[in-house]
């Protein structure tokens, strides 16, 4: 083993260890540390990445414990939303807790997440799958900011990316189409859920072949250049990942 492998083995042991006695603060600074460093060998980027994430978890929850243990259910409630801003971190904390207790006033006050026009729709579908969990039944008035639409949604009912016959026709095809370059479907998929995020509770207008075969040339356009999109659909894509309203025509 070389001097470097063994640099990273032993930094991957001293964290495992610091994970198992519980102590993700000490153990998020060591990850930080090889995160921020000028080079870390391919090989180990990705088990750094991963550690990043589970750890950076455990210390957002832990530290959100510290400071909402002691809270009552309304005095959390009131956490969750505040001056226009969600809590994402505080709902999920907030659903595990006091899932038992949770009433019809709570899930009204939740409500008004869910028309705020200035919360994205990635937030708020989170939400959504975070109050699905809990099996709660009630009926949120939501609002689209893209297409300025207010309709009402159960938490319950099949609204994820993975239940929409329209995307996942759309996921399947655009698979094909790539299949042989993997790196590609990524991108492509990706930009799907950004699609389907925009359009939520909706699809667009195209129908699922011409979508896949122009968002596969369009992912194409990042490293292929002579492969281009339909022109029209070009700029109806950079107007969706620019956050804009698209236009078909």
């Amino acid at each position: 083993m070389s001097k470097m492998n063994k640099y990273y083995e032993d930094t991957l042991k001293k964290i495992n260890e610091l994970k198992q006695k519980k102590q993700w603060e000490d153990a998020l600074e060591l990850v930080n540390q090889e995160i921020s460093s000028p080079y870390i060998p391919s090989e180990y980027i990705e088990t750094f990445e991963k550690l990043h994430i589970e750890v950076n978890r455990e210390v957002i929850v832990n530290r959100i414990k510290d400071k909402f243990s002691k809270m009552n259910k309304m005095e959390m409630l009131a956490h969750i939303y505040r001056d226009g801003k969600l809590d994402l971190n505080v709902l999920s904390y907030f659903l595990a807790k006091f899932v038992q207790e949770i009433e019809q006033t709570d899930l009204m006050y939740l409500n008004k997440i869910f028309l705020d026009k200035n919360i994205p729709n990635n937030d708020k579908i989170f939400a959504l799958s975070q109050i699905k969990l809990c099996n709660l039944d009630y009926e949120f008035q939501y609002f689209n900011k893209i297409n300025k639409q207010t309709f009402n949604l159960n938490p319950n009912s099949d609204f994820e990316f993975e239940q929409q016959p329209y995307f996942v026709n759309t996921k399947k095809l655009i698979d094909t189409l790539l299949m042989k370059e993997p790196s590609l479907i990524t991108l492509a998929n990706e930009i799907l859920i950004v699609i389907y995020e925009y359009f939520f509770n909706s699809h667009p207008e195209y129908d699922e072949q011409y979508l896949a075969t122009q968002l596969s040339q369009y992912v194409h356009t990042y490293f292929e250049p002579k492969i281009q999109p339909d022109p029209k659909f070009k700029t109806w894509l950079d107007r969706i990942l620019n956050m804009q309203k698209p236009v078909l025509n």
